[in-house]
């Protein structure tokens, strides 16, 4: 295999974020009773999307984010009685109960567990990712576990994956590649870092940016054995 380390990303790359997103937000909505409907789930989407976008520039934190986003959307729904902080307590707690994986995700790490060494690089929020990941399958093949609000940053900063090279014992740059669905993120934080890049381009994005594009987790798999 021309690579030895693996970093690959969390969210929508192993596992179904949108599918635990989905379930945990109508959840925590029927917690307070507010509304589950369409327009108020998209309205949240909205909201989330752009507090995200705002912490990869650096112009928010991970523990405002997510407060934030569910102050904006009480204050939008006209319910500023309701804590936003305990709501968003809330919704971590459902969250993190969901573990959904994307089809073909053991597959890809059993195609390449034993043959290289992998971290998970997440940017997602510790409490979230810690209860999903010890509800998972897949945890055990992990060599180590980067957590963006542990170590304080976030991707695209190069320090989160220099962070997990370190962990990994990786000396020689030229022997990683960090794997993700993002281009602001993970793309972006593998070429701040100086090593090659997987973009998993599942919705027909421009993936020019990446070093490899693939289209799903098999190809994914043959590309780092060579096939």
């Amino acid at each position: 295999m021309k690579y030895q380390y693996l970093l690959v990303d969390n969210d929508n790359t192993l596992m179904d974020f949108d599918q635990a997103e989905y379930h945990a937000l109508r959840e925590t909505l029927a917690d307070y009773q507010l509304p589950g409907d369409e327009a108020t789930c998209q309205a949240y989407h909205h909201i989330n999307k752009a507090l995200w976008e705002a912490l990869e520039r650096g112009e928010t934190t991970q523990k405002a984010l997510k407060v934030e986003r569910f102050a904006q959307l009480l204050n939008l729904l006209g319910r500023e009685d309701i804590s936003a902080a305990e709501v968003a307590a809330r919704y971590s707690e459902r969250l993190s109960t969901h573990a959904d994986l994307l089809p073909g995700a053991m597959e890809f790490l059993r195609a390449v567990c034993g043959e290289m060494k992998i971290a998970l690089v997440s940017n997602g929020v510790s409490a979230i990712q810690r209860g999903r990941l010890a509800r998972c399958p897949f945890t055990p093949l992990m060599d180590a576990i980067i957590i963006s609000e542990e170590i304080g940053v976030s991707k695209p900063d190069p320090r989160m994956v220099e962070m997990a090279l370190e962990s990994l014992g990786c000396k020689d740059k030229s022997q990683a590649v960090l794997m993700g669905d993002s281009l602001t993120a993970d793309i972006a934080a593998a070429k701040n870092a100086g090593v090659d890049s997987i973009f998993l381009n599942l919705k027909g994005k421009d993936g020019s940016a990446a070093t490899y594009t693939v289209a799903s987790l098999e190809e994914a798999a043959r590309l780092l054995k060579g096939e």
